[in-house]
């Protein structure tokens, strides 16, 4: 499987370079208990379940839609508290680095609310490294769908050219729906969807992407 003909990367961020799926499952085992529901005994139990919309991923684990917004700003309070926890998956800032030196343009996209997600990268100094940085204005929606179609309509590039990499159904049907090449990254919050294509390392990213560019024009 070769990605050499990639012009542009887009990143989901929460379970994709940033490893937070384990302190995720652990705040939401604390909400509910609150709401006298069964925890989630491992990862394995919270990616089997863990989905987009948010709704249905509360649904599943017994929090119904009459809860949902309680339950949820709850987490998220919950959540915000351990900011500084998670660490970036192995191999996560090499590989972004990596990508630039080939000369392949890369954004970051989240479905966490701006400020939030920048404390959440704030300790990790990836910023410069992305030409934007994409994030959703309603933290109980949870889509960024539209975040990334809009940076695509203005990117100047064709969506066979971009390859979305993320860690759930969202980002999956995200790809799906513009067009774009996708790869599911499993060690994220979510199980891979479909067919998708998928990696277990970040870093086996740099080699499905060829040569850099400037090389590629050389040879040309």
């Amino acid at each position: 499987m070769s990605l050499a003909h990639i012009r542009a990367v887009c990143w989901d961020w929460n379970g994709t370079l940033l490893d937070d799926a384990e302190i995720c499952r652990q705040v939401m085992n604390t909400v509910l208990v609150d709401h006298g529901r069964e925890p989630l005994a491992d990862l394995e139990a919270y990616r089997s379940v863990f989905r987009f919309p948010i709704r249905e991923f509360y649904r599943s684990v017994g929090v119904g839609d009459d809860r949902f917004v309680t339950a949820a700003s709850t987490y998220l309070a919950r959540l915000a508290m351990r900011v500084v926890e998670p660490r970036l998956h192995e191999g996560a800032l090499r590989t972004v680095r990596g990508i630039g030196r080939l000369g392949v343009r890369q954004v970051l996209a989240s479905a966490t609310v701006s400020d939030a997600l920048a404390r959440q990268m704030a300790p990790h100094g990836l910023d410069r490294l992305f030409e934007a940085v994409l994030a959703i204005d309603d933290p109980y929606r949870a889509s960024k769908h539209e975040v990334i179609r809009g940076w695509l309509t203005t990117s100047g590039l064709e969506p066979a050219d971009v390859l979305i990499i993320g860690d759930t159904n969202h980002d999956h049907e995200i790809a799906e729906d513009l067009g774009t090449e996708f790869l599911h990254f499993e060690a994220g919050h979510g199980i891979r969807s479909g067919e998708a294509r998928r990696i277990s390392a970040l870093d086996e990213l740099l080699a499905l992407l060829g040569p850099p560019r400037h090389l590629a024009l050389d040879k040309a």
